[in-house]
C-alpha cells in the first residue's frame, strides 16, 4: 500500500528534470542567435552542449525515477501517483510513472537523433537550417520531454511548487515548439498563408488554455506570465551569450547585428499574456465549456495574428517586423490561425482533464490507462 504523500515528495527530481529542459531551451535560443548574428557552426559548440546536456539530464532523471518506482513495487509498495503520475506496467517488468515514462522515452529518442545530427554534419558540413531531418527529430523529441515534465508537475498540482512547475513546463514547451515550427517557413504549399506566424501565435495560446484547464484558478494568467518572463530571460541570455562566445572564439558579429534587449521577440508573448488575462476574467464570469474554449482561442489567435502580420508586418522571420498595411495574405493567415486555435482550444478540455487525473490511480496496464 502507499504511504502518505509529503509536501516535498518528488520535488527534487521534478525540478531537476525541469532544469534540464530549460537548459535545452536556453541552448537552442543561443544557437538560433548564433546562426543569425555570427554564421554557421559545427556539431561541437557550446550552445549544442547546452541543448544535449539538458536532454541527458532529463533522460537520466526519468530513468532513475522509473527504476525507483519499480523497486518500490517489488518491495510491496505502490508507487505514489503524485510523484510523476500514475505508474504504467512496461514490458511486464517496470512500473513507470507516466510523466517520467514520456520524458525518458523522448529523451532517449532525442539522443539518437543527436547521433544522426552528428553524422549529418560530418556528411554535409555546416548545417544552418532548422528544417533538416535530424534537427526536427531532436527538437520534437525535447518538446515531448517537456510534455512529460508538465505531466510530472500536474501530478503534484496540490502543492504550490507543483503548480508553478506546471506553468513553467507549459511555457517552456510553448517557447520550444514555436522555435521548432519555424521549419514551416521552408514548406511551400502553394498558399500565401504565413505558417510561421500562425504557429508562433497558436502554440502559446494553446499552452495558456491548457494551463487554465489543469489549474482552473490562475492557470491561464500564470502560464501567460511565466511564458513572458521566460522568453525575456532566455532571449536576453542568448543575446549576451552570442557576443561573449564570439569574443572567446575571436569571431566577428555580422554588420547588421543589434545588441540589447530582445524586444521584438517579446511582442507575441506580451500579446498572449494580455489574452491570458482576458481568458482568466471570462472563466471567472461564466462556466467554461468546450465551445467557449474554442471561441476564446480562435478569437484571440485571429486578433494577435492580425496584429503581428498586418499591423507589424511579421513576415515569418522572428526579427522581421516591418510596419505596413494589412494584406489579403495577412487576413488569410488570421483566418487559419483562428480556425486552428479554435480546434486546439477545444482539445485542451480533454487534455486538461487527462492531466488532472494523472495522479488518481496506482499501477495499471497500458491498455487500461488509455481507456476513456
Amino acid at each position: 500500500m502507499t504511504t502518505p504523500i509529503g509536501k516535498s515528495d518528488g520535488v527534487v527530481p521534478a525540478f531537476v528534470m525541469l532544469a534540464g529542459t530549460l537548459l535545452s531551451l536556453s541552448g537552442l535560443a543561443w544557437d538560433i542567435n548564433w546562426h543569425n548574428d555570427v554564421g554557421p557552426d559545427s556539431f561541437f559548440t557550446l550552445p549544442h552542449l547546452f541543448v544535449y546536456s539538458g536532454g541527458a539530464i532529463a533522460g537520466v532523471t526519468s530513468l532513475i525515477m522509473v527504476l525507483r518506482a519499480t523497486a518500490a513495487q517489488r518491495n510491496g509498495q505502490l508507487p505514489r501517483p503524485a510523484v510523476g503520475g500514475r505508474a504504467l506496467k512496461v514490458l511486464g517488468v517496470f512500473a513507470a510513472p507516466v510523466g517520467y515514462l514520456i520524458g525518458g522515452i523522448s529523451a532517449a529518442s532525442f539522443l539518437l537523433y543527436g547521433l544522426w545530427d552528428e553524422w549529418w554534419h560530418s556528411l554535409y558540413g555546416f548545417d544552418v537550417t532548422i528544417a533538416s531531418p535530424p534537427h526536427q527529430g531532436w527538437l520534437n523529441s525535447i518538446s515531448m520531454t517537456m510534455v512529460g515534465t508538465a505531466i510530472v508537475f500536474a501530478a503534484a498540482r496540490e502543492h504550490r511548487w507543483g503548480r508553478w512547475g506546471l506553468m513553467t513546463a507549459l511555457a517552456a514547451f510553448g517557447s520550444y515548439a514555436t522555435i521548432t515550427s519555424t521549419a514551416l517557413g521552408n514548406i511551400n504549399m502553394g498558399t500565401q498563408i504565413n505558417w510561421v506566424a500562425v504557429a508562433w501565435v497558436v502554440i502559446p495560446i494553446t499552452c495558456v488554455l491548457l494551463g487554465s484547464q489543469v489549474l482552473p484558478r490562475g492557470g491561464a494568467i500564470g502560464t501567460g506570465f511565466v511564458a513572458f518572463v521566460l522568453n525575456a530571460a532566455v532571449w536576453s541570455f542568448a543575446s549576451w551569450a552570442v557576443g561573449w562566445y564570439a569574443g572567446v572564439q575571436q569571431l566577428s558579429l555580422r554588420d547588421f547585428t543589434e545588441s540589447g534587449s530582445p524586444v521584438e521577440r517579446l511582442l507575441i508573448p506580451a500579446a498572449v499574456l494580455m489574452l491570458s488575462v482576458v481568458v482568466e476574467v471570462l472563466m471567472r464570469w461564466r462556466q467554461v465549456t468546450t465551445w467557449l474554449m474554442g471561441l476564446y482561442a480562435g478569437g484571440g489567435a485571429f486578433a494577435i495574428t492580425w496584429l503581428v502580420t498586418g499591423a507589424l508586418g511579421f513576415d515569418g522571420d522572428v526579427d522581421g517586423f516591418e510596419a505596413g498595411e494589412p494584406s489579403s495574405s495577412a487576413l488569410l493567415s488570421c483566418v487559419v490561425a483562428g480556425a486552428l486555435a479554435a480546434v486546439f482550444g477545444m482539445a485542451t478540455r480533454r487534455f486538461g482533464q487527462a492531466m488532472r487525473v494523472a495522479n488518481t490511480a496506482g499501477p495499471v496496464g497500458v491498455a487500461a490507462a488509455v481507456r476513456p
